[in-house]
């Protein structure tokens, strides 16, 4: 996970993590990626997926394929807690963002005390047809046509959209497309497998397809 994380941070982690959010549909402009690596707590239980500083706030970025129960609101409020007063150490207010592959977009609260409460943002990209999506990405890569930026996020975000593919096979499907780009910026495509390869380790628990994904 280490040489993915510092894909991701290292390769112009600002510039397209700015796009990545904007996809989420998470407002405001990145100033600083900050490592998720705090050395403190059991990585493994204690381990954000990614933390973006705003101009006005700092956002905690998980990806999740299950719904957030009591002990993930619990896990994200002690994210919260660690980042502000281990790493950034900021007056910035600390959000909690979830891009989720089964829950609608809403706003979840971890009640703290009586007087208390701990918001999550829950986000979704179900409203993209992301079968079509694909289709369209293999048609421009057959015409070798000219890919944004935010395309090539999309597609490394497409086991999060509507599609008949289960999970693994999403992911899988993401990293062989980015490979098959002719012509494609390297630290773009550098960032945008990173992620890919941040999401295969979460989520992917066949072993020889993780491995298949890793070797793409």
């Amino acid at each position: 996970m280490k040489f993915h994380e510092d894909t991701i941070f290292k390769i112009e982690g600002q510039k397209y993590g700015q796009e990545l959010i904007e996809i989420i549909n998470i407002k405001g402009k990145i100033v600083e990626v900050h490592q998720t690596e705090y050395g403190i707590v059991d990585p493994k239980m204690y381990k954000p997926d990614l933390v973006f500083e705003l101009e006005d706030r700092i956002v905690i970025l998980e990806f999740q394929s299950t719904y957030v129960d009591v002990n993930d609101k619990r896990r994200f409020r002690f994210y919260s807690a660690i980042i502000d007063q281990v790493k950034v150490k900021s007056k910035k207010p600390i959000e909690v963002h979830v891009l989720s592959t089964v829950e609608s977009e809403k706003t979840k609260c971890y009640k703290v005390n009586p007087d208390s409460r701990f918001p999550i943002y829950i986000h979704s990209l179900k409203s993209i047809d992301g079968d079509k999506f694909i289709n369209k990405m293999n048609t421009k890569i057959t015409h070798e046509e000219y890919f944004t930026e935010k395309e090539l996020l999309m597609i490394t975000l497409f086991c999060f959209m509507k599609s008949k593919k289960d999970m693994e096979k999403a992911i899988l499907d993401s990293a062989e497309l980015i490979t098959n780009i002719p012509g494609l910026d390297k630290e773009m495509a550098q960032f945008a497998k990173g992620i890919v390869l941040m999401l295969c380790d979460k989520f992917v628990k066949d072993k020889k397809l993780n491995k298949r994904i890793t070797n793409t």
